[in-house]
């Protein structure tokens, strides 16, 4: 089971990242690559909220498929070795980059819109599974070394690419942090705390690049305020910081769908009242 070393776990407290972390074999990669794809061809042909939440941020609560990797035995491993035997999923969110993209995703960090409290140790990280080969040249996911121990940078809108939107842009000088691209074969991961600034680039292959995103945390960690949701995938939950997720009982249904729509709802109710107070504050500026 690939239980992290001390060495990996120095180098996750010192750059705020490790990779590449061996997780799954490339053939189930690659059936899981299958499986994404056919899932959002199906969102997308039966429309609506299905479509609108295929991507995330809850996919394990629509889809069987991801309910059981989120508890996968090697990720589960990985997670109890940074986290401890207790483990809650938060989110997960499908990441396609299409051959020839038109954008990239600016330099941000997580933890601007986890809005998420720690108590003592790590108590949240996000696992970035590749599903195909990740480099450089398709748009690969890009970290900052280091920067997660300067806490949240201020951020603004990140101005348009081609006319497309791409998220929130710490303001940082690039000249004072080291950049990693994150190379990946199908079935390694990398593994990221929420305050490392990071980003992507375009994808000028011709291959479609498929990424799949699970935030782990430890029941320590809570909403800094309101409600929100979260998966038991090992041990117990003693805190009760989270409203606890059941596991979906079958793909996409409507029964299916109104649970992660809840979720998801209560989630992004949270969210929206944290961004105005971030505005109000001055830590995210529209310019």
């Amino acid at each position: 089971m690939p239980t992290l070393t001390q060495r990996q776990l120095d180098g996750f407290h010192e750059d705020g990242f490790i990779f590449p972390v061996e997780a799954l074999t490339e053939n189930e990669a690659g059936g899981l690559r299958d499986t994404v794809l056919q899932h959002l061809a199906d969102c997308r042909r039966r429309g609506g909220a299905r479509a609108a939440l295929a991507f995330g941020p809850k996919v394990h609560l629509l889809a069987r498929w991801a309910h059981r990797l989120v508890r996968h035995p090697a990720l589960l491993e990985i997670a109890e070795s940074m986290l401890g035997p207790d483990i809650l999923v938060w989110g997960t969110q499908i990441f396609v980059k299409e051959p020839h993209g038109s954008t990239d995703l600016a330099w941000h960090q997580d933890a601007l819109t986890y809005d998420l409290d720690a108590e003592g140790r790590l108590a949240a990280f996000r696992v970035w599974l590749a599903l195909t080969h990740t480099t450089a040249e398709n748009g690969t996911m890009r970290f900052a070394a280091g920067t997660h121990r300067d806490g949240i940078h201020t951020h603004r809108r990140a101005p348009e690419l081609n006319g497309m939107l791409r998220g929130d842009e710490a303001v940082l000088d690039e000249t004072e942090f080291v950049r990693h691209d994150v190379v990946l074969r199908p079935g390694q991961c990398s593994l990221h705390d929420m305050l490392v600034v990071h980003g992507s680039g375009l994808n000028r292959t011709e291959e479609t690049r498929v990424t799949f995103a699970i935030d782990y945390l430890a029941p320590s960690a809570r909403p800094s305020s309101g409600q929100d949701s979260a998966l038991l995938v090992q041990g117990e939950d003693t805190h009760g910081h989270f409203v606890l997720e059941e596991a979906p009982k079958d793909d996409l249904s409507d029964e299916t769908l109104a649970r992660c729509s809840d979720a998801v709802r209560m989630r992004m109710a949270r969210l929206q009242a944290m961004e105005e107070e971030r505005k109000k504050s001055g830590v995210l500026t529209h310019g």
